[in-house]
């Protein structure tokens, strides 16, 4: 009868999980069509033995379980099994034992196993031949409607996982499973031609999941809030079958639902989840120790972390009760392996021409094919309309009873919440694999208040706007339902309709249709797309093992990821929640769960031609690329400042409750910020699977292919296209008009780092890293009042006044900075500085034993542009600095004269440079190499820098900053009034001893302290007083160690600067930014020519002994003709000087000269020899200088324009000074600096200075005391002689010799006036002093100093129109010989 079909199937699957049952009772109560067992107890190790996962169950146990068999109508009512309590237990599997029994080793753990696998498998169900009532045809179909339409109904499922002090549980107060028709409502179906189609739903009802913390005890104190509270989802599956009597399906889709998705966190919770978190990825990439070695070996598909769900074998593929005995597989594994579980139980019946067994001559047992004819398609996706994760802190509270137990109280603070979530995965046995993850949209919003400061209670009156402080992609309300395409629950999918689905399982065509720009369109905040295919090749074997026939697979693996369009509001709330939820996540001692194990070099390899071409013809990568698009982040001034209670914790300090304090602060409107927008950042990522293979290929030939090294790599490019910077206002929750201070701009990086270096030990000249550093261009602009307003957000951020508030910033500044006074248009109009900078290049490489540097700078140009004040003015561009300029005939005024061309687009770039420098000290390797060449320079120093640097704004009586102070103080006496003896002075912590019962009444040290002085946020390391002697040794030791062995040279191109008097604005038709080009304009075509100084800084050249001059860009690493191996080889040094030279413009095509061009060649020379043993080592520093000739002229005007110059720059500094100092003392327009003391009565006096003079033998030590009252002992800022100071350094640092030479053949001043006799006669007083010497020798117990002068003598001339210059007399003459 049926009964003798049906009995044996259903009590098999009882019998295989529940243990401690008679059979015979068993089968006579489901003859009777209903059977209730009770108190039933799970067996654990077969569950362990299915499950395959790293746990171990620690109980399992069933209340009730209930079966109805409806045996007179089993052809169109279902089986019912219902399962009433059950529990389950879990913890981590003990690594020690879970190693004894995968290593295998013990016959008996063996034996033990085998049995249990046997007592586990079910048996296959025998058919009785001899009955003829019921033919077997009938009789599988029969099995088949039934096994397909069994309905499951679990109540209050409850799972639990418990590991050191966390304690996880979930449960489920329903679980439904059962058979539905095309509509997907309840209905008895079963698999019918043409469709061949079953579908399936399960419902979930009020699952809820709870994540406590417990003591030592095991006992948890205190309950946090569910991590998920009473959510209900359902789930639909849908199976297509080839045929009627396939065991199979071939494809399979698994989607789950979820409407309402509600997550919450505590601060207490956050490290327990993020432990949770990180137990599952050490699980998932074997960092656990708790599989086989075979097991964690990444080959096939199992490297990508996704060939655990898909094992290839026929045992992965044919159902949990086909499985190998004799091998196991991985626990991730476990997922794929009950894919096809979940379609029906009738597997066992084990037809002949099913083909899943044949018979092993060997082994006498059933054993699984190698493939499987063909793999079924698997789709699984999960999509949630909204979901929500909010964060909440804790605080103790007590009831009225002082003994009264304490209970937590939690408070949100934080909530992220998501529109449109859709997870996808799309599989089909190893060979194919994708992941699809979108988001629709998503948004984070503060929520109440933190940390004691109210900034989004009720009574705030603040919009819903304001809260948001994170926004990326659409609504639902504007994308619609578009993250349901194509799936179970889309009306429009395939599968809804009667049509069978098709998909895309060819790499190649996945990528060109499923792009991030469709990706982008179809979801609109987040895109992944990750992608691994594996297709067959020929089999390469690098290692001592024999190389099998097999064929070897082609793996690829592409993730890519793309972000929409984002807008992101770093104001104070949300950077105070992002800080504190960040400092909880790292209160925690957990250790971590694997430590980073040192890699192991194998044994070198003998690797053959054709096996290296033959795995240069593919080796597999990963590559991952995550697009930005078109972000914008918003960074305003602080309102309120808590970090100095947050940091500390995030840098691992204990902070205590007094610290704490509450403040309430009002909003701030308009509020500047400082806004950032980008267009789109691409980064990109690839990496070799098999980086330890290819590393010992590659590292076994003496010189590898590029292809195969360039493997060996991990690469990284980073681009950033279209970024910009620029200050804004947030006035009533929206942005003003953006005001670039940065325009846009684009950049990119690009970096390698080598796989596994410990291979390439023995080979220097393989690079560690590399990173090269791209910027086409980029440009700052801002006016005074601009900076002084950054400088002001700035300083709200890193410093705070009492209970937590800021110093505000004026309106006055805020208007001056965007340039909108009130209904008034600003009388003067501030210029605007722009600084620009053009071709900057950076690559730094890193080998074992060097690190080299080189870059280049192709060009900087600071100009001011100044605005017209009138109506229809044009703005005007002065030029400041230019680079690279032509210098080469400016120290002479002949290019006043002639021609001059402009500067070219191929000039030379400004900077060069090249750096090289040993990273092993004491390996046999060359020293430091230095190039560097600068190109000329031309400077204008306007006084249109004087108006930039002097601009102060208005302070006005009604400013924000005292407003500001004085609401918070009153606000904070209204809170304090209203709570009563409330303890609101308390900071939510996660440490017990943070928690008091009672209120404690105490004033915390941001109360006491003035509201004037700012604190500074962020700490700050005590500064040691170091002496001026223990100074120089460290600058002497460091100036030695870094020449010592340095190969140097530098090429400096002449720096021409322009002092004018009065501003000179670049002519219109003249090149954006030409210095030179301005001020030669001026020269010719300008009737009233400022008066300017012409200062020309010279030309040097510095080469280090023996070096030959080569190009300053060189690719690294390189070598020098002649490298330094000795310590002290590089010196001495040539040191050329030339044309050195200062001269005036007058106007009226008036040029004097003041120095006529200058040069000199110097030769320095450093040495320290070693001493005796004990001795300390003794500089020696030599230096000579050549001058050529000097010859300075001075008229009446160049003294009236260099005294005019300097009263004006010198007035121009004290004001800056002055208006600084003003600023450390004043919290508007800026704000003071932390280590300044407020001036006023109480502040101490400084410490008068030492008044003593130097006496003329100040060269004995001795000295005399000046008019001065300080008769204490002199103090060590005493004024002290040079061979003091010598003889001190030296006593600390070792012996110090000097020696220093100048030879100058002639010096010559003219003095020129006008004759006020005769208007067209001038006059000439010429000094000339010839062959002058100097030297000094500096020794530890004297120090000499020689002046010598070969003549001397004084002369006066008087020059005529017609006659020139002739000589009137001699004044003064000195000689060595008597004069005649």
């Amino acid at each position: 009868m049926l009964e003798s079909y049906v009995s044996p199937l259903l009590m098999s699957y009882v019998n295989r999980y529940i243990k401690n049952l008679k059979p015979s009772d068993l089968q006579l109560s489901l003859w009777g069509g209903d059977v209730v067992l009770s108190k039933l107890d799970l067996r654990l190790d077969v569950l362990e033995q299915e499950l395959k996962l790293p746990f171990m169950f620690l109980s399992g146990h069933i209340h009730e379980l209930r079966i109805h068999v409806p045996w007179t109508k089993l052809s169109s009512e279902p089986v019912v099994i219902t399962i009433n309590t059950m529990e389950c237990i879990l913890k981590l599997r003990d690594g020690a034992a879970d190693d004894s029994e995968s290593c295998g080793s013990s016959s008996t753990n063996r034996s033990a196993s085998e049995s249990s696998r046997a007592s586990a498998k079910p048996r296959r169900v025998q058919q009785n031949p001899s009955d003829p009532d019921l033919p077997p045809g009938y009789v599988q179909s029969l099995i088949r409607r039934v096994v397909n339409n069994v309905n499951i109904l679990v109540n209050n499922l409850i799972l639990k996982y418990v590991e050191d002090d966390i304690v996880l549980s979930v449960n489920i107060t329903s679980a439904e499973c059962y058979t539905v028709d095309e509509l997907w409502d309840r209905a008895f179906m079963d698999i019918v031609s043409p469709e061949l189609v079953l579908r399936k739903v399960i419902n979930f009802s009020d699952c809820t999941v709870c994540l406590d913390k417990r003591n030592a005890s095991g006992k948890i104190e205190f309950y946090q809030d569910p991590l998920l509270y009473k959510c209900s989802f359902r789930t639909r599956l849908h199976f297509t079958y080839d045929n009627i009597n396939a065991k199979i399906p071939a494809v399979i889709k698994v989607h789950t639902m979820v409407e309402s998705l509600k997550l919450s966190l505590t601060d207490q919770q956050l490290p327990m989840f993020i432990r949770l978190m990180e137990l599952g990825v050490a699980l998932y990439y074997g960092e656990m120790g708790v599989h086989r070695e075979g097991e964690r070996e990444e080959s096939g598909s199992l490297r990508e972390g996704v060939s655990g769900l898909m094992d290839g074998s026929e045992a992965s593929l044919t159902g949990q009760y086909y499985q190998d005995e004799d091998e196991d597989q991985g626990w991730v594994s476990w997922a794929w392996s009950f894919v096809p579980a979940i379609v029906s139980a009738e597997d066992e019946e084990g037809e002949g021409e099913s083909g899943f067994y044949t018979e092993s001559t060997e082994a006498g047992s059933a054993r699984p094919l190698h493939r499987s004819p063909r793999d079924p398609v698997v789709s699984i996706g999960f999509y949630c309309t909204k979901a929500s994760l909010t964060f909440k802190l804790t605080e103790s509270c007590s009831e009225s009873s002082y003994y009264s137990p304490q209970k937590l109280k939690s408070r949100e603070v934080l909530s992220v919440e998501q529109e449109g979530i859709t997870v996808e995965a799309l599989m089909m046995g190893e060979p194919f694999f994708d992941c699809q993850v979108g988001v629709v949209g998503c948004r984070a919003v503060c929520l109440k208040g933190i940390m004691g400061v109210r900034d989004f209670e009720e009574n705030m009156n603040r919009k819903e706007e304001d809260a948001v402080f994170f926004r990326c992609g659409d609504t639902l309300s504007a994308k619609g339902m578009t993250y349901l395409t194509n799936s179970l629950f889309d009306y429009r999918s395939p599968e809804n309709n009667g049509v069978r689905a098709e998909f895309i399982l060819d790499g190649k065509l996945h990528r060109e249709t499923f792009t991030e720009e469709a990706g982008l369109q179809r979801y609109g905040a987040f895109y992944m797309d990750y992608l691994y295919t594996m297709e067959n090749s020929s089999r390469v074997c690098v290692g001592p093992q024999e190389c099998k026939d097999e064929p070897l697979v082609q793996e690829t693996s592409v993730k890519r990821i793309v972000v929409g369009p984002l807008d992101l509001q770093l104001h104070s709330s949300a950077v105070h929640r992002i800080l504190k939820m960040i400092a909880c996540t790292l209160d925690h001692e957990y250790q971590p769960y694997c430590k980073p194990q040192p890699d192991v070099v194998e044994e070198p390899v003998c690797v053959g031609p054709e096996q290296v071409s033959a795995l240069e013809e593919f080796i597999p990568t990963r590559q991952t690329s995550v697009m930005l698009m078109r972000a914008r982040v918003t960074v305003p001034a602080a309102e309120y400042n808590l970090l100095h209670l947050i940091l500390p914790a995030l840098l691992g300090h204990k902070v205590s409750t007094a610290q704490a304090s509450v403040s309430q602060v009002p909003i701030l409107r308009p509020l500047p910020a400082l806004q950032l927008q980008v267009q789109r950042v691409t980064f990109e990522h690839s990496e070799p699977m098999q980086e330890q293979e290819v590393t010992r290929a590659a590292s076994s030939l003496s010189q590898p292919s590029h292809t195969l090294l360039h493997h060996c790599y991990t690469h990284c490019y980073l681009k950033v296209f279209e970024l910009q910077a620029g200050l804004t206002v947030i006035d009533s929750g929206e942005f003003q008009p953006i005001i670039p201070i940065i325009p846009s701009f684009s950049t990119a990086v690009y970096w390698k780092q080598l796989c596994l270096p410990v291979y390439w030990a023995r080979k220097a000249s393989v690079p560690v890293r590399e990173c090269v550093f791209e910027l086409p261009q980029v440009c700052v602009q801002a006016t005074r009042a601009q900076v002084l307003l950054l400088q002001s957000m700035y300083r709200s951020w890193t410093h705070t006044l009492g209970g937590g508030a800021c110093s505000g910033i004026s309106d006055c500044l805020i208007s001056h900075a965007f340039n909108t006074t009130a209904g008034v248009k600003p009388v003067c109009v501030a210029p605007v500085l722009e600084v620009c900078v053009q071709r900057v290049e950076l690559k730094v490489c890193v080998r074992p034993a060097l690190l080299c540097v080189s870059g280049t700078l192709g060009a900087v140009k600071v100009c001011a542009r100044t605005p017209g004040v009138c109506d229809g003015q044009k703005e005007q561009l002065v030029p400041l600095v230019q680079g690279p300029s032509d210098t080469t005939d400016l120290h002479t005024r002949h290019w006043l004269i002639g021609s001059r061309k402009p500067a070219s687009l191929l000039s030379p770039d400004l900077l060069q440079i090249s750096l090289q420098l040993p990273q092993q000290e004491h390996a046999p390797n060359p020293g430091a190499v230095l190039l560097v060449s600068v190109q000329g320079i031309t400077v204008n120093v306007d006084p249109v820098l004087s108006s930039w640097l002097l601009f102060q704004p208005q302070r006005t009586s009604g400013s924000r900053p005292t407003q500001q102070v004085s609401m918070v103080m009153k606000k904070r006496r209204e809170d304090e009034a209203s709570v009563g003896s409330t303890a609101l002075t308390k900071q939510p912590s996660n440490q017990a001893s943070d928690y008091t019962s009672s209120p404690v009444k105490t004033k915390t040290v941001t109360e006491s302290r003035p509201l004037s002085v700012p604190v500074k946020v962020f700490p700050s390391s005590e500064e040691c007083v170091v002496s001026s002697e223990e100074h120089m040794k460290n600058l002497i030791t460091h100036t030695w160690n870094a020449v010592k062995h340095l190969t140097l040279q530098v090429e400096l191109e002449s720096c021409c600067v322009f002092v004018p008097s009065d501003s000179l604005p670049s002519p219109g038709s003249l090149v954006s930014g030409d210095v030179a080009g301005t001020v030669r304009c001026w020269y010719h075509s300008q009737a009233c020519m400022p008066g300017t100084l012409v200062l020309c800084l010279p030309q040097i050249s510095v080469f280090s002994a023996g070096h030959r001059r080569m190009e300053p860009l060189q690719d690294g690493p390189f070598t020098v003709p002649r490298p330094v191996l000795e310590e002290g080889d590089a010196f001495p040094w040539t040191v050329c000087v030339s044309h050195l030279s200062v001269y005036s413009l007058l106007g009226q095509q008036r040029s004097r000269s003041v120095l006529d061009p200058l040069g000199f060649t110097s030769t320095l020379a450093l040495t320290a020899p070693k001493l005796q043993p004990e001795s300390r080592d003794a500089f020696i520093m030599c230096l000579h200088v050549d001058l050529q000739p000097v010859q300075l002229r001075c008229s009446n005007p160049q003294v009236q324009l260099v005294f005019s110059l300097w009263c004006r720059w010198s007035q121009i500094f004290s004001a800056f000074e002055r208006m600084q100092s003003r600023g450390t003392h004043r919290s508007s327009p800026g704000f003071p600096d932390s280590s300044a003391t407020p001036a006023g009565p109480s502040s101490p006096s400084p410490v008068p200075p030492d008044t003593s003079t130097c006496s003329p033998s100040a060269d004995l030590g001795s000295h005399t005391e000046g008019n001065s009252t300080h008769t204490e002992e002199p103090v060590v800022c005493e004024t002290m002689t040079l061979e003091q100071k010598t003889c001190s350094i030296s006593g600390s640092s070792g012996k110090l010799s000097v020696w220093m030479q100048w030879m100058l053949p002639k010096l010559t001043l003219k003095l020129f006036s006008c004759d006020t006799a005769a208007k067209n006669n001038e006059l000439c007083v010429m000094a000339e002093m010839e062959d002058l010497s100097a030297s000094v020798d500096v020794q530890d117990v004297y120090t000499k100093v020689k002046c010598k002068v070969g003549s001397f003598h004084i002369d006066h001339y008087r020059s005529r129109p017609a006659e020139g210059w002739l000589c009137d007399g001699v004044i003064l003459q000195c000689k060595e010989s008597p004069v005649c």
